[in-house]
């Protein structure tokens, strides 16, 4: 199995200690999700610790722009976890940037059809546009994600370089950026921070410290104009996903956004003979309007994929992150850019920029995301057996079905296939799952049962908040949490008020009031105890729910995800502190 490699012999020269400090210039090339994740945070922590750093963000592409010129050949989804770790990190997605939450699946197969549903029924996935929107894209109603990730790191500090990187060299022991038009700057760290699609790559390549690019895989993604309304009709708030029996086809979604729909496929040598037969296909007709037909010309491409990792993606002053480095395989591959990007700072920040640094404190994220790819493909492998097999495929369904419809107790087979198509799970997690003798028992019973019919459900539901409202609803006179509850998540308010309410002796003392941005119940994530106060919505909120398993497993990785939480219970301990002097007084 390949994937991201160290060197057999470090190359820290080990004559001088490489760290940043106060007047360090730091070069990220590229400004997709990892090269603004990682200047985001650097500048975050950087500051915490008192140290001044630039950061300079070279970045020629302008997200704007429709078409080509601001797009990042990508799906556009996601995941309910980084949704959920983003905003831990105070960082709320907007409705102008989340053209629909998704708040389920639809799988589609030719023996039928079934809808998965989280057990919360909140919409926790993003479906968004990479850049400004599909070439052709005549109204603007929704920003660009990757634009609004890079506003976040410009708005923390950095400098943006709006040109294209000509060469990458190193001159006197450090990193040197020269431009197109001629400028060259040398820097304490350069950051490697662009696609598998960028010729930027043999740049890297070419500097001789063993760097060599991630192997790809070629897939197929287009967009087709809709309308809203026909959107909500035949797609609504879901992610329809397809196990056919073509050959060559190894997974294919349809992601209803705000006008568009946007077709990914996934397989070996995708050609437009496969993507016709695809979209030909009744199960996937039944997903647009009656008569409907590709029309002549519409916005697609055919980028390249990480399949495998980078090989040694570090250097003294030097490390490549997200697709430069290694990223989750198919699936979620801004949660791997974040991954990566944070374990980056972190090792920048904390222990230092050396090549024996990054070995010892990044690279092994970079080996769990790897190893964890080993058993996506596994998984992936096992989704081609099943495509291939009908009586699988009606077992599958079967059991979906049911628990779907409550007929079983635990929904081992719909969290197995929630966490495979939204990329929410490790790899390693989902698949354990599946070797539990309660799922493999299942699934042979209703492979054999498989016969009876199940009908199909895509229905659009009516009762879902607004396109890119992520979350849930709640209305004045609701309770969102009530005081001696047990509790097991947090919450993250996404627009709106709510009172914090003490109730003692059937006496109600309102103790604070919380808005946009702010969260409560955060003592759930750390010990289970029952909730210590009521919280009503003052007006109408919504609200994101931070998953206390979910936290717990990210934070194991990531301690510095806690630093908000404690930041604010800590201040709320001080406020306390001050207003109980000021009753004693």
């Amino acid at each position: 199995m390949s994937g991201p490699q160290e060197p057999v012999q470090a190359i820290s020269s080990g004559e001088e200690s490489l760290n940043l400090d106060s007047g360090s210039c730091v070069a990220v090339v590229g400004g997709g999700p990892a090269g603004s994740f990682f200047s985001y945070f650097l500048l975050a922590m950087a500051e915490r610790i008192g140290i001044d750093v630039s950061v300079d963000i070279y970045e020629p592409r302008d997200f704007e722009k429709p078409g080509p010129a601001g797009c990042n050949m990508c799906g556009g989804i996601i995941s309910e976890s980084l949704v959920q770790l983003l905003a831990t990190e105070g960082i709320i997605l907007p409705p102008t940037v989340v053209q629909r939450g998704i708040d389920s699946y639809v799988l589609h197969m030719d023996v039928g059809t079934v809808r998965i549903e989280p057990p919360g029924r909140e919409k926790r996935i993003a479906a968004v546009h990479r850049g400004a929107g599909p070439r052709g894209q005549i109204e603007r109603r929704w920003g660009s994600f990757d634009g609004y990730l890079l506003n976040l790191a410009v708005k923390k500090g950095a400098n943006l370089v709006r040109q294209r990187v000509e060469d990458v060299l190193t001159t006197n022991g450090k990193p040197r950026v020269k431009t197109r038009s001629g400028e060259s700057r040398e820097y304490d760290l350069l950051v490697g921070a662009v696609g598998v699609n960028s010729g930027a790559l043999k740049f890297f390549e070419q500097l001789g410290v063993g760097y060599k690019p991630p192997g790809t895989a070629k897939t197929y993604i287009c967009e087709f104009l809709l309308g809203q309304e026909t959107v909500e009709i035949y797609l609504g708030n879901a992610m329809h996903v397809f196990l056919l029996s073509l050959p060559r086809l190894e997974f294919a979604a349809i992601i209803p956004k705000g006008d568009y729909v946007t077709v990914c496929l996934l397989g070996q040598g995708i050609d437009s003979q496969l993507v016709d037969s695809f979209l030909k296909c009744p199960e996937v007709l039944r997903c647009f309007p009656p008569g409907w037909k590709p029309p002549k010309d519409f916005c697609h491409c055919s980028p390249a994929i990480n399949v495998t990792g980078a090989a040694q993606p570090y250097a003294d002053r030097m490390v490549f992150i997200g697709d430069s480095g290694v990223s989750r395989l198919y699936k979620d591959g801004i949660g791997g850019a974040y991954r990566t990007a944070k374990a980056a700072v972190k090792t920048a920040i904390f222990h230092g920029i050396s090549a024996d640094d990054f070995r010892r404190h990044y690279m092994p994220t970079c080996r769990a995301l790897n190893l964890d790819n080993g058993i996506g493909k596994i998984i992936f492998m096992v989704t081609t057996l099943i495509q291939n097999v009908k009586m699988a495929r009606k077992g599958v369904l079967r059991m979906t079905a049911d628990e779907q419809d409550g007929e079983t107790g635990k929904q081992r087979m719909s969290s197995v296939l929630w966490d495979t198509f939204t990329g929410s799970a490790p790899y390693r997690e989902v698949f354990q799952r599946t070797l539990h003798p309660a799922f493999i028992g299942r699934l042979l019973y209703d492979m054999m049962a498989g016969s009876v019919s199940v009908a199909s459900r895509i229905r659009v539901k009516e009762d879902i908040v607004t396109l890119g409202d992520l979350g849930k609803v709640y209305k004045e006179g609701e309770i969102i949490v009530r005081q001696g509850d047990v509790g097991d998540c947090m919450y993250v308010i996404q627009t709106g008020k709510v009172e914090v309410i003490k109730e003692e002796g059937g006496i109600e003392v309102k103790l604070a009031e919380l808005s946009d941005g702010d969260f409560f119940g955060e003592m759930a994530l750390f010990e289970k105890d029952v909730r210590s106060a009521t919280i009503r919505p003052l007006g109408e909120v919504r609200v994101l729910t931070v998953d206390r398993r979910m936290f717990l497993r990210k934070i194991h990785d990531d301690p510095s995800l806690a630093f908000r939480i404690m930041q604010k219970m800590s201040h709320r301990i001080r406020e306390l502190n001050n207003e109980l002097m000021r009753l004693t007084s």
